[in-house]
């Protein structure tokens, strides 16, 4: 078997040590790249005590999924305006009743530029929300995750934060106008976007920036 690379296995030992003695995980699952990578990151931290949770009828790449660990799987919520958040909701109902830590599939460039929903913020552990999303692609593959994960990413799917402007704009030049926010890159880098890609990233950006600012706190 192929040794997993340094950035996996520092991620798997940090798991392990730093989540509470005998708690497994509770991965919600979408079917994307995001969620793939957590699912087998903490799967091969606690194999026996962690679980994947999937809301609705159709998994992606289903087989895959159950190659790597145990799974749950719950109807999509119905009758809701809101079905993101009953998700989160019931993700966390199921965590903790079982008591387990419910695990976020955030990423740095979704960090960064705001794109993930408030209701997500109710996880406890986000392990990738250090890589960018270039960076989780490329980790995907190297544990062989199905391409049609991996192509998915790419797609446009406004209930997961991605409306079809921003899947319309490769994953790359995405993360380098993030890292623009966080001073890894100057501006002057990012020659490869359009004047209508940059305006919509910053509205995109600015429209987001509260949400780095949370929780807010009174006097």
């Amino acid at each position: 078997m192929k040794p997993i690379s340094h950035t996996l296995a520092s991620i798997i030992t940090w798991l392990d040590t730093t989540a509470p003695k005998g708690k497994g995980f509770l991965v919600p699952i979408s079917g994307g790249s995001d969620s793939a990578l957590c699912f087998w990151l903490c799967s091969k931290a606690r194999p026996e005590i962690t679980k994947g949770i999937f809301s609705g009828n159709t998994l992606r790449s289903q087989e895959w999924f159950e190659s790597v660990g145990n799974i749950i799987y719950i109807p999509s919520p119905a009758n809701t305006t809101s079905p993101e958040t009953m998700r989160w909701a019931l993700f966390l109902e199921q965590a903790l009743q079982h008591k387990q830590i419910l695990v976020g599939s955030r990423n740095r460039t979704e960090d960064v530029l705001g794109t993930y929903s408030l209701a997500s913020r109710i996880a406890v552990y986000f392990p990738i929300v250090h890589l960018w999303k270039s960076e989780i692609l490329n980790l995907c593959k190297e544990i062989g995750v199905p391409e049609e994960v991996l192509i998915s990413s790419k797609r446009a799917d406004p209930e997961c934060g991605r409306p079809q402007e921003l899947a319309d704009i490769p994953t790359e030049l995405i993360d380098k106008f993030a890292q623009t926010k966080t001073n890894e890159l100057t501006d002057s880098l990012l020659d490869a976007l359009d004047v209508a890609q940059k305006k919509y990233l910053e509205s995109l950006y600015q429209s987001n920036l509260f949400k780095s600012h949370l929780p807010e706190r009174g006097f």
